[in-house]
């Protein structure tokens, strides 16, 4: 039997909830258990999901004690993935919410368990299964324009886990560099093929907590072949500086012929090729008409089920857990992505650019 567990079930635990559910339901597992210490959250997720009684638990130890799990779900506070990886790696396989720890050296440390129990490691970066992403990179391979890249720009805002003014602060949650930037790092690394060579970067901080509320950096990737004295660059920006109900998710990716702008949320790219005149004008309205684009594309992905990344990351790491393939992102991408956050952190804490190895 193939039981498959989610431990926490928060803002996100929930989601894995409903998908896992799902697709038990499509035959990909066959038992579904889940854990949480705050028994009313326990017994509301349970509930909406039809979990059975018998498959709820308010322990993590009696669950590993009782069942059998093929692999679980660790949808838990970042400060803890350490912690609870490395108990729950001696059960089963494991898809660990993005980042994989806090620290790189966290992350190796947890690796180093999964590589001695021949566990696989998944990790949440979610945006790797965006639709979205997979077209863009579908178009940047068609074009043959992933060797002429020379500009990518992130961009994600969006409201932090607790009120900027507030005193209640949770203590297992770090900044948005952990929280934001560490998802477009990731697809930026996977995109290129690469981690950056070193970052330099500037923070803000708010007063009563201890990490950044905003982390903007430069990312300075080595050029493609036949580019290698040319960087490329990537300027990223994620903010918790803003409204519950204002969020951009956007990466905007600058070729030598074509700008593409990705809506992660959306599921759209927009796509310009070049202008349709380049000249000088005579009068402001020459002007505004030589400055257009001479094809503006608008590709929105088809919305549905099937469409949902958290749904697509899910079913991968069942997949996964049958084959013994390497999923998408593994430990190994998960720690890039850690190295490069706690670098960018760094940078901007002393001011200088920081090497990355």
């Amino acid at each position: 039997m193939k039981t498959i567990a989610i431990v926490g079930l928060g803002k996100w635990g929930k989601n894995h909830v409903r998908n896992i559910v799902r697709l038990q339901s499509e035959g990909f597992c066959d038992k579904v258990v889940i854990c949480d210490a705050d028994k009313k959250r326990l017994e509301s997720i349970g509930n909406v999901n039809n979990i059975p009684n018998e498959n709820r638990y308010d322990d993590l130890d009696k669950l590993l004690k009782t069942e059998e799990l093929a692999g679980a779900v660790l949808a838990i506070p970042t400060a803890i993935h350490k912690k609870i990886a490395l108990q729950v790696l001696d059960h089963c396989d494991i898809l660990c919410e993005k980042p994989l720890a806090p620290t790189v050296e966290d992350c190796q440390e947890i690796s180093q368990k999964a590589k001695k129990l021949n566990r696989i490691i998944q990790v949440g970066h979610l945006e790797r299964y965006n639709p979205v992403v997979v077209t863009l990179r579908t178009f940047l391979e068609e074009e043959s324009t992933e060797d002429k890249i020379m500009h990518i720009t992130g961009r994600r805002v969006g409201p932090g886990p607790m009120k900027l003014d507030s005193k209640d602060l949770d203590p297992n949650y770090f900044g948005c560099g952990h929280d934001f930037m560490v998802h477009d790092i990731d697809v930026v690394n996977g995109l290129l093929g690469k981690i950056p060579k070193k970052v330099t970067a500037t923070a803000c901080y708010i007063e009563g907590f201890p990490y950044e509320v905003e982390l903007f950096a430069i990312f300075e990737y080595e050029g493609f072949k036949g580019q290698n004295t040319n960087p490329i660059l990537f300027d990223c920006r994620a903010t918790w500086r803003a409204y519950p109900n204002l969020k951009r998710r956007k990466l905007i990716v600058q070729t030598t012929k074509d700008v593409m702008t990705l809506d992660f949320i959306l599921q759209s790219i927009i796509m310009e090729k070049g202008l349709a005149q380049h000249s000088l004008s005579k009068t402001f309205s020459d002007y505004l008409g030589a400055y257009r684009a001479t094809e503006v594309t608008n590709h929105y992905l088809a919305a549905g089920k099937d469409q949902e990344p958290l749904y697509l990351q899910d079913k991968d790491f069942l997949s996964c857990i049958d084959t013994r393939k390497k999923p998408l992102v593994s430990d190994l991408e998960g720690t890039d992505a850690v190295k490069c956050i706690i670098a960018a952190i760094e940078a901007a804490k002393t001011g200088k650019a920081v090497e990355i190895k």
